[in-house]
């Protein structure tokens, strides 16, 4: 069956536009109930602060209404805050999460958890597939309330895996990208004794993601400079993503985050993706931890992890997942996590950022409307001519995006970013 409405992280696109316009959302939510609930049964519904949020909510809970299914809205709140709530007890059979993380405001989506607090398979979002396009039969009895207590369950989650770590003299700043994770990062930091500088954490629904948070670092790392701060820490619009900047402005990304977990917690393997840097991978190896690469996506992350038995994984743009918590990616445990394991180590962030030797790599865009070009037998033979040429001295990883209309052109060499550009250029004539 086919799920070509759902990408890499659920489905996704231009807010307003089929499935997200309304009538679409209503039949996702219908089909969401009709999968996963009994008539009666309670479902569990969050959303980030961008603007075209709340109509989603509405016309999702319709439809989630329609197919006899009661909803508690939990409010603002972080995709993996959903997550945790979804899995606990036995109160809430799904959970559905408006949110286009992130991308810029004009998007939206909407991801879909497990009772167990985990992604979709393949399998179900074909499922799925199938329900939202043939429709379902309504059912009678769905209602819905609002919960807006559940938000400090998730606090109170992220403040305990911390152990009783204490931040007191620490001082950092945190990037809360306009999205869910404001104020609820600046709250989870200060109970840990740490004085916080906020950033980026007002949200007005149009600034979610704009030009701040995990995929815009340059404020934050200026304010770290200039204020002298020990560290920052930066979301994106849905807290599922994090980038860590230490003492002299540098940016740290997932995999650096990964190697600090990785090499502190004396782990066994850890899993990473195919975009996770080569001197990433054989530093870790050094460190005799093993290295399984899958897919990009956390949620194939998650499924092998849950092969390898590793008890960590992620993604080199901040996804992070430490199963033994939450199953799936969540930036403020990872920041939690991470701000623990260096403390302990008795080496600040800038020491650990010395230690991990990072491959030059660049990482080039180019738009691409019809994925299915970059199979073409002419393109994948350009793509085999540049690997042969890149040899033993690099490595070339083209793939579509599972978010947004666009190819993305990852290259590892020592002139990473004339050889991504100048194969993008040629990449972008052939398409």
């Amino acid at each position: 069956m086919s799920r070509d409405l759902f990408g890499t992280d659920g489905v996704r696109g231009l807010a307003g536009d089929y499935p997200l316009d309304h009538d679409g959302a209503v039949r996702i939510g219908m089909a969401v109930g009709t999968h996963f609930a009994e008539p009666g049964q309670r479902v569990v519904m969050g959303c980030d602060p961008r603007e075209s949020s709340a109509g989603l909510i509405k016309a999702l809970t319709e439809g989630l209404n329609k197919a006899g299914v009661h909803v508690t809205f939990a409010g603002v709140l972080p995709t993996p805050g959903l997550a945790y709530l979804t899995r606990q007890g036995d109160e809430f059979v799904v959970g559905v999460m408006v949110t286009a993380s992130h991308n810029p405001r004009q998007y939206n989506g909407v991801k879909v958890f497990t009772a167990k607090g985990g992604k979709l398979n393949d399998a179900t979002e074909a499922t799925l597939n199938k329900l939202i396009v043939d429709g379902c039969p309504e059912r009678d009895g769905g209602l819905a309330d609002d919960n807006d207590q559940l938000v400090g369950d998730y606090e109170n989650f992220l403040v305990a895996s911390a152990d009783g770590l204490k931040l007191d003299g620490v001082n950092l700043a945190i990037d809360s990208a306009n999205g869910a994770g404001s104020g609820l990062a600046e709250r989870v930091f200060t109970r840990l004794g740490a004085t916080v500088t906020s950033l980026s954490d007002a949200p007005d629904g149009q600034n979610i993601n704009e030009s701040c948070g995990a995929t815009n670092t340059k404020a934050l790392a200026a304010r770290v400079v200039a204020d002298k701060l020990d560290m920052g820490i930066a979301l994106d619009g849905d807290a599922d993503r994090v980038m860590l900047i230490d003492g002299q402005g540098r940016l740290l990304t997932g995999d650096h985050i990964m190697y600090i977990l990785a090499v502190c917690g004396n782990l066994k393997g850890v899993v990473v993706t195919v975009m996770t840097n080569l001197g990433v991978e054989n530093a870790l190896r050094d460190h005799g931890v093993e290295v399984e690469r899958s897919d990009v996506g956390d949620r194939y992350v998650l499924e092998e992890l849950g092969k390898t038995g590793y008890h960590l994984g992620g993604e080199q743009a901040g996804h992070i997942i430490l199963p033994d918590l939450l199953a799936t990616g969540d930036g403020m445990l990872a920041a939690v996590q991470t701000v623990k394991a260096v403390a302990a180590s008795g080496h600040s962030l800038a020491q650990w950022f010395d230690d991990i030797p990072i491959l030059p790599q660049a990482l080039v865009n180019i738009k691409l409307t019809d994925k299915s070009r970059l199979a073409s037998p002419e393109v994948q033979a350009f793509i085999t001519e540049q690997v042969n040429q890149l040899g033993d001295n690099g490595r070339l990883l083209i793939r579509p995006s599972g978010t947004e209309p666009l190819a993305r052109v990852m290259v590892e060499a020592p002139d990473a970013q004339t050889l991504a550009e100048q194969i993008a250029a040629k990449l972008e004539e052939l398409l």
